[in-house]
């Protein structure tokens, strides 16, 4: 499959997702999109909880919901508030939506509060595709794939910003930073990059894709660059300790099986997942990983032992907010 026709096909299945929130919930330019009732707030209450997009189909579809983490199987709590990518940590959230006068080249990440009230609005391009906070709310990344860049020809691209959110504001577009790779900097007009994971103070790991290979970088948005770790890593997701990346690593044309790296070796191991995953996962703890397939939300042991298990049904894009 050509990479143009892959943008095709990604382009297709985010103009069906955003048809079906147009189906089964109206949501208007600014009221019940993001209106963040009161009730909201006890909703993210009680205990350690796992945030997702439920994708049931009733009246709370696309709702952000969340179950607790000790009982996943309970009743899910409902918030009102609709997003199409969810992320949250430490008091502060982000939510993507596709605009609704643009199809699929724009789209806006609304940046929560503690309540889940949106706080501030920003335009950015492309169709919606990752969204990941800081462990200390202070940064947000969001990435939308885009096209028509003259390097491209048939291929897709992508625009990832980190954004402040606390200030409410872009600070920077990753394809701005100084990129070296054992030592030297490296230059290339079709530098793309996804799937930021963050550290501390402003530390993060990152897709970097160019001329048709993929990379694990490790960043800094107060110095502006990134460093090439390794090869073929996509969507990587760094363990509460900080020692591990989960990621989905490429195994055919379209096919993805979910590994674990270790930061200190880079050497990598598969997990018990032997379905294709294309999604950016998350930890639910030091041992065991959460994402997204066959609109579910399932689990796996981070060692590579065990079988996957079906932790919430009708649900996507979870998110494990920490302290």
């Amino acid at each position: 499959m050509s990479r143009g026709v892959a943008f095709a096909i990604l382009v297709v299945g985010a103009l069906a997702l955003a048809g079906g929130y147009v189906g089964w919930k109206v949501v208007s330019d600014e009221s019940s999109a993001t209106t963040g009732e009161p009730g909201a707030a006890g909703n993210l209450a009680g205990g350690q909880r796992i945030v997702f997009q439920n994708v049931a189909r009733d009246a709370g579809y696309a709702q952000v919901a969340s179950v607790a983490v000790s009982d996943p199987s309970q009743r899910r709590r409902l918030t009102g508030v609709v997003c199409e990518r969810i992320h949250y940590s430490a008091g502060h959230g982000i939510c993507l939506m596709p605009r609704n006068n643009v199809l699929g080249q724009a789209y806006d990440a609304f940046l929560l509060d503690a309540r889940l009230r949106r706080r501030h609005r920003i335009a950015l391009p492309g169709i919606n595709s990752r969204a990941r906070v800081s462990p200390d709310g202070r940064f947000a990344a969001a990435t939308g794939f885009v096209s028509g860049d003259s390097y491209a020809d048939q291929a897709f691209s992508t625009r990832t910003f980190i954004l402040d959110l606390v200030r409410g504001r872009k600070v920077a577009n990753l394809e701005e930073f100084a990129v070296f790779r054992e030592g030297e900097r490296i230059r290339s007009i079709d530098f793309n990059f996804w799937g930021v994971t963050f550290a501390s103070n402003g530390r993060f790991y990152a897709t970097l894709q160019t001329r048709g290979e993929t990379y694990l970088v490790r960043g800094n948005v107060a110095a502006r660059r990134v460093e090439v770790l390794r090869e073929g890593v996509e969507c990587p997701s760094l363990s509460p300790d900080g020692t591990r990346i989960a990621f989905k690593k490429s195994v055919g044309e379209g096919r993805w099986r979910l590994s674990v790296l270790d930061l200190k070796t880079l050497n990598d191991h598969p997990l018990a997942e032997t379905n294709s995953v294309d999604d950016q996962a998350e930890w639910l703890s030091n041992d065991e990983v959460l994402y997204g397939r066959d609109a579910s939300v399932w689990s796996v042991r981070a060692d590579g032992t065990g079988t996957p298990r079906q932790l919430i049904a009708d649900a996507l894009s979870p998110a494990v907010p920490r302290a």
